[in-house]
């Protein structure tokens, strides 16, 4: 009874093990931009990028990923590094929703997304409350 009862241990570790690490890989696949993804036509902008709700890129340009790490926010990665957010001029407007969402960009390196420099935070919602909503986002 002994035996079989660390073989079943065993088979359950290693179950739960692959389905959080292919969770894990899941959610680094859907949040990358789709290779061949549609690009975007902004010839004056450095970054240009259209999001679904979900955090999917619709098409872009310039922009090398994008992370959702709760709802309501996304983290967009430029393409070019040596860009850095706290010398850009970004804009993003929401597609179709009511006058009750709001978008806001966070313009300095925001710990949400790393930290990072050449990563911006959007945040889209309600007043008070964040929700998930479709955007278009620039960069110039």
């Amino acid at each position: 009874m002994l035996e079989n009862k660390k073989i079943r241990t065993a088979l359950w570790t290693g179950a739960t093990l692959s389905l959080v690490a292919g969770g894990v890989f899941a959610g680094v696949a859907m949040a990358a931009a789709p290779p061949g993804a549609a690009k975007a036509n902004a010839p004056y902008a450095q970054a240009a990028a259209v999001l679904n709700a979900d955090g999917s890129v619709n098409r872009s340009k310039g922009i090398e990923r994008v992370t959702k790490p709760a709802e309501g926010q996304y983290c967009i990665e430029l393409e070019d590094k040596s860009l850095d957010i706290n010398k850009l001029v970004a804009n993003a407007t929401l597609q179709k929703y009511s006058f009750d969402y709001d978008v806001q960009i966070s313009n300095w390196p925001h710990p949400t997304c790393g930290t990072r420099s050449d990563t911006y935070l959007v945040v889209t919602g309600k007043p008070g409350v964040w929700a998930d909503a479709s955007f278009s986002f620039t960069v110039s």
